[in-house]
């Protein structure tokens, strides 16, 4: 069996697919945009093919090279810009995994917002327009309340969102979203953008697979507008009650986006007990959040991910509270230099394993990380 990865990363879950695939006699191309440069990033025996992101294109190339009644195929990725182009090409192809229609829609932040208040699933207000439509953009300003959030309707890793508190900071970031769909259309691919409503609170993800939850944890960002991921936590700091609010939100979202099959990641803000949803990625997450599913709640979401490529039954924990303690922080660009690492590195004992390591990513403007798990079982964090 061959698995092909449409859209990976340099670090974390898109390296534990690979290794994991290869661990278990797969073969493993990845296909990605030229930009992302991943020479030497993975085993050499992982075949790189740089590709536009075209389905058409994209399915002609894996029906000539790969494509053998003999050679079981099958596809995922780890990439929100690339997620639907993945399913399409599965689906073009005929191969397992989830429906194409679900995942092209939830891939569009502005669909996103359309299912929520359809289905009358607690979600921001919002107003959206076309950035090439100048009268539709004056409209949009005119009417917004600030603060307010701009969003691209399609991206990842929060490129292009910014939080604005004038209204000249929204122009002058709409100005520049323009410039970056020119330049950089792999970061802001849609001409379309959202004017969100800003809403205060304590930001959570929550990780579904086949449509049930398997884990959640509370996320910590950086001072300022750009909403810079700092890092991950199982310790949840609120009552049982939120908790099973906020994964009843997640739920609900999951089932009415028809994202029933494999993983889904989605972020919400939390305030005074009620779950309100930011935004929910139909892929496997990434920044560490497999590795706190996988040792807080038991779970393994790559593992499980596999074994679905592979024909096997993936089964579900029904507890809801994590087992153990895990988290991960990342130092940033804007962090002193000496809290950064040049090597990688591990501690441990009995009770406690560390590991550490530089991790450059520019567009989330990280440069280390650290994380943390508590080796005790049955360790229950205290809830409110």
């Amino acid at each position: 069996m061959r698995l092909v990865i449409i859209g990976t990363r340099k670090t974390g879950t898109s390296l534990a697919l690979v290794r994991t695939a290869l661990k278990r006699g797969l073969a493993v191309t990845i296909i990605s945009n030229p930009e992302d440069r991943l020479e030497g990033v993975f085993p050499p025996e992982v075949e790189i093919k740089y590709l536009p992101a075209d389905v058409s294109i994209i399915s002609e190339w894996i029906k000539k090279k790969h494509f053998r009644p003999e050679n079981a195929l099958r596809i995922t990725t780890i990439n929100d810009v690339y997620a639907c182009v993945a399913a399409q090409v599965n689906s073009a192809l005929g191969l397992p995994g989830p429906d194409a229609f679900a995942v092209t829609r939830a891939v569009s932040k502005l669909q996103q917002k359309k299912i929520f208040t359809d289905n009358n699933i607690p979600t921001s207000g919002y107003s959206e327009f076309r950035l090439s439509d100048h009268k539709a953009r004056e409209d949009a300003l005119l009417k917004l309340q600030l603060p307010a959030v701009v969003k691209p309707s399609e991206g990842t890793a929060s490129n292009g969102v910014k939080l604005c508190s004038q209204h000249s900071e929204v122009i002058s970031h709409l100005d520049y979203l323009v410039n970056q769909k020119e330049q950089r259309p792999d970061l802001v691919p849609s001409d379309t953008v959202l004017l969100e409503e800003y809403l205060p609170g304590t930001e959570y993800c929550v990780e579904y697979f086949d449509g049930h939850y398997v884990g959640a944890m509370r996320k910590s960002k950086r001072y300022g507008t750009e909403f810079l991921e700092r890092g991950y936590t199982s310790e949840l700091d609120i009552d049982e009650q939120t908790l099973l609010n906020l994964i009843g939100t997640g739920a609900r979202a999951v089932e009415a986006a028809g994202l029933s099959w494999g993983p889904v990641h989605i972020d919400c803000i939390v305030h005074n007990g009620f779950a309100s949803i930011i935004e929910l990625n139909p892929r496997i997450a990434g920044s560490f959040i497999c590795d706190i599913v996988r040792d807080a709640y038991g779970f393994d979401m790559v593992e499980n991910l596999v074994d679905k490529l592979q024909g096997k039954e993936v089964t579900v924990p029904a507890s809801f509270l994590p087992d153990a303690y895990a988290c991960v922080n990342f130092f940033l660009e804007s962090d002193p230099l000496p809290w950064s690492f040049t090597e990688q590195g591990e501690l441990r004992n009995h009770l406690m394993h560390i590991s550490y390591g530089p991790q450059h990513l520019s567009n989330r403007r990280r440069r280390a990380f650290v994380y943390v798990r508590n080796l005790m079982q049955n360790f229950k964090p205290e809830i409110n």
